[in-house]
């Protein structure tokens, strides 16, 4: 065949003709092939944005959380500041200041020990913890109505209370993690 022939010199027959009755109907397979593909990118993007809204949402919680803490924080300096202010010279109001004072430090291991859910270890020490400070805040307040011998004994239990409080914000700052 040369340039510009238009018909078989052995057989007569014309090329175009032939060329056009030859063709072969495009194979399905790529066009499923094509299909699976945009499918997978569809796929792909859902993941990609569900991923991200479920980022952004958990930013969202981190920074509400910290904004409850950072309140608790606050009102829990304003309990003390205001108990300092109120009974700073008073023999009652010494020992309210010391409770405060170990629950403030048993506050500060217990942000700097602790991540967001406690260990079971944790918990427990936890739960010890905050029932002996409120058994000592029980304590102060009765030892102020309490004069002589039982006041003082009553002064005595304060003062094991708040050994054991070290001792369990110890075993918290050792306390193992999750």
């Amino acid at each position: 065949m040369s340039k510009g022939q238009e018909t078989c010199f052995a057989c007569g027959q014309h090329f175009r003709e032939r060329a056009h009755r030859g063709e072969r109907p495009h194979n399905p397979l790529i066009f499923v092939l094509a299909g699976v593909l945009v499918l997978a990118a569809i796929i792909g993007i859902i993941i990609m944005v569900a991923g991200r809204a479920k980022r952004t949402s958990s930013e969202a919680y981190r920074q509400q959380q910290a904004q409850i803490e950072e309140a608790a924080r606050a009102a829990v300096q304003a309990k003390r500041d205001s108990a300092r202010a109120a009974v700073r010279n008073d023999a009652t109001g010494m020992l309210v200041q010391e409770v405060n004072d170990l629950e403030a430090r048993f506050n500060l291991v217990r942000g700097q020990v602790v991540d967001e859910q406690p260990s079971p270890a944790q918990a427990k020490l936890i739960s010890q913890i905050n029932a002996e400070v409120a058994r000592l805040r029980q304590l102060t307040t009765t030892i102020a109505g309490q004069p002589g011998a039982a006041g003082d004994s009553l002064k005595e239990q304060l003062r094991d209370g708040e050994r054991t409080v070290r001792s369990l914000i110890s075993n918290l700052s050792r306390a193992p993690k999750k």
